[in-house]
């Protein structure tokens, strides 16, 4: 048997859906609630099951070499303030506890309209990106030249 992680929902879905608490799952949007990131939010990135500790983006904490590393944080430190209706397990545990299927098709089709909007701001932001990746371009073209110069060299003294 596998261990579930259930955190209580934010006071807007416990209206909205009747329900108290849900199972954590990769993709709902979470609120730390205590502990010492209390106060910030993200999307759920990873669930360990193991030691009950859920990882969000957007969370980290620097390592003594000076990488960034995703801290566990346990499930009874959030609430759920946004679901992922877009697994169909999930939707069916909700019906399973009595929410009707029109409110869940309601939600399913405003955060696929959520994501069209994103979807519609990322061109926009991926045309600023393309500036930078241009001048690591500019930057690389020397260093290749003076790679494949010393390879010539390499070549010449053997021969």
């Amino acid at each position: 048997m596998t261990k579930q992680l259930s955190a209580p929902l934010a006071k807007s879905l416990r209206q909205r859906f009747g329900v108290r608490s849900l199972v954590v799952r990769k993709g709902d949007t979470v609120k730390v609630v205590s502990g010492g990131h209390k106060g910030k939010s993200g999307k759920v990135a990873r669930v360990g099951v193991k030691r009950g500790l859920i990882y969000i983006e957007g969370i980290t904490e620097s390592t003594a070499k000076g990488k960034a590393k995703m801290v566990g944080i346990h499930v009874s430190n959030v609430t759920v303030t946004k679901l992922d209706l877009a697994d169909k397990y999930r939707r069916s545990i909700l019906e399973r506890r009595g929410v009707s299927q029109q409110v869940i098709q309601q939600e399913l089709k405003s955060q696929q309209e959520e994501i069209k909007e994103e979807k519609k701001e990322e061109p926009a932001a991926s045309a600023t990106l393309e500036t930078p990746e241009k001048k690591e371009e500019s930057v690389v073209q020397p260093q290749e030249q003076v790679e494949s110069k010393t390879e010539t060299e390499e070549v010449k003294t053997d021969g």
